[in-house]
């Protein structure tokens, strides 16, 4: 690392910026934005038009003087954007100056350099590669800006604003054990949220509350996230997703989870395999002696917690053990299988109706009514069906669906081992036979035509007869 990453004091003296032209403009609006109090040198340059694109509340002071003569002692960093042979002379003065110096574009002159930034007011990252790529600079500042709450520099203030107050009352909580509860809990939310007109009084009242050991923010008993993991890539998670594996204290996952998935979660969180194995009652039982030990709880399940995930039968029984429970919804398998592969589940005049079933086994196959899944319009989707393809096929063919209906199986769907089989539904048991073990889904209906791995198969049959 050539660069350690600094924060600059802007008001503690004036920002020199030599240059005209688009790269000094960016680094003068950059500055001002700061509240730097900036002096610029534009050289022999007409600055009319440039000086109606700057706009901006701190001072900005223009010299025409030769900058290389110019008095610098109250400079905090120089900027040079003038051009060769100017801007290896401006680096040479200033670092006998002793000032900080970045010419544009130019690391070999720079002591500093400017990174990709994401500003939220009070919380600022900075993104920097040594100035080799500013563009990966630029694209990891995008993925950053997407993953940020926008108003956690709003929750920063908030903070900011009371520490004082916090740190002059006695309590039974450690600071950093304290705001970790804010950042986590219900204040931060409605901040998060642009709630924010009665968080100010909240937070005082924790704080004024705080010595308490049964007060609400010190109280034992923490809150459980239900996280949807997804079908298994973890580019596929929520940013709430993320946000909860990010502040876990455990993670409690199911054989669903992918590890690409669980290498999300905080690298200090312990990681607790729960599978269908342990027994609901007894995953149920941990996640509560967890959440009573005080312990940020994140409970994950594959796909969404709400579709064939018995999250409803967590929630009832965490609520009746008085423990506060948060769902946030996953991504659940038909979507992400689907999408992956260009298979739209719903389409206008061809499928206006979805149905999602689970058959396990081929008796949970036997015992569904397929009478109303008959219909042309409706595309089924069987979860967990690889082991009752065939009853699916009987069940589906006995109802009246014609057996030449396009059917897919649609293997550990977003992951790197992904595989698709296509064909028709009387060929379905050995479509799911082909994709080998692994979680799987079964798609039946007209839409399965509009899937590339149907439209390859479809131009790799005609490129045969056409050989033949």
């Amino acid at each position: 690392m050539r660069f350690l990453p600094v924060f600059l004091d802007t008001a503690a003296g004036v920002a020199v910026v030599i240059g005209a032209g688009e790269p000094a403009l960016g680094k003068l609006r950059l500055l001002r934005a700061a509240g730097a109090r900036v002096r610029w040198f534009p050289g022999a340059a007409d600055v009319a038009e440039e000086m109606l694109a700057l706009s901006g509340a701190s001072p900005l002071e223009i010299s025409l003087a030769d900058p290389l003569e110019a008095d610098w002692s109250d400079g905090v960093a120089v900027v040079s954007a003038a051009g060769d042979p100017l801007d290896a002379q401006i680096a040479a003065r200033a670092r006998r100056l002793r000032i900080p110096v970045n010419v544009v574009d130019r690391p070999e002159l720079s002591s500093f350099i400017f990174p990709a930034i994401v500003d939220r007011g009070e919380v600022v990252v900075a993104i920097g590669t040594g100035g080799a790529s500013p563009v990966l600079a630029r694209r990891l500042r995008e993925l950053i800006e997407a993953l940020l709450p926008a108003r956690i520099g709003e929750l920063a203030e908030l903070i900011g604003r009371h520490r004082r107050r916090f740190a002059a009352v006695p309590r039974a909580l450690s600071p950093r054990r304290f705001w970790q509860n804010v950042i986590a809990g219900p204040i931060a939310e409605a901040t998060l949220a642009g709630r924010s007109a009665q968080v100010e009084a909240q937070l005082v009242a924790a704080i004024d509350a705080s010595g308490a050991r049964q007060s609400a923010v010190a109280r034992d008993t923490e809150t459980v996230f239900l996280v949807g993991a997804g079908p298994g890539d973890p580019d596929l998670l929520t940013l709430r997703a993320l946000h909860a594996l990010a502040d876990a204290d455990v993670v409690f996952y199911d054989e669903l989870v992918s590890a690409e998935v669980l290498d999300r979660a905080r690298r200090g969180a312990e990681q607790v395999f729960v599978g269908k194995r342990r027994g609901q009652d007894e995953i149920n039982r941990r996640l509560v002696a967890a959440a009573r030990a005080g312990r940020r709880v994140v409970r994950l399940k594959g796909g969404d917690p709400f579709v064939f995930g018995r999250g409803g039968e967590e929630v009832e029984y965490l609520r009746n053990a008085g423990v506060p429970v948060v769902v946030v919804p996953g991504i659940t398998a038909a979507l992400g299988c689907a999408a992956e592969v260009g298979l739209p589940l719903t389409l206008r005049n061809e499928a206006g109706k979805l149905a999602l079933i689970t058959a396990e086994r081929a008796q949970d196959a036997a015992s569904i009514d397929w009478s109303g899944l008959a219909d042309r319009q409706t595309t089924v989707v069987v979860y967990m069906g690889l082991a009752s393809a065939a009853a699916v096929r009987d069940g589906l063919i006995a109802a009246g669906r014609d057996g030449a209906t396009p059917a897919a199986v649609l293997a550990r769907g977003t992951r790197p081992d992904s595989q698709a089989a296509v064909g028709r539904l009387d060929q379905l048991a050995a479509l799911a036979a082909e994709v080998g073990e692994g979680p799987a889904i079964l798609v039946i209906g007209e839409v399965v035509a509009r899937c590339a791995p149907w439209r390859a198969a479809q131009s790799d049959a005609s490129t045969a007869r056409e050989a033949a």
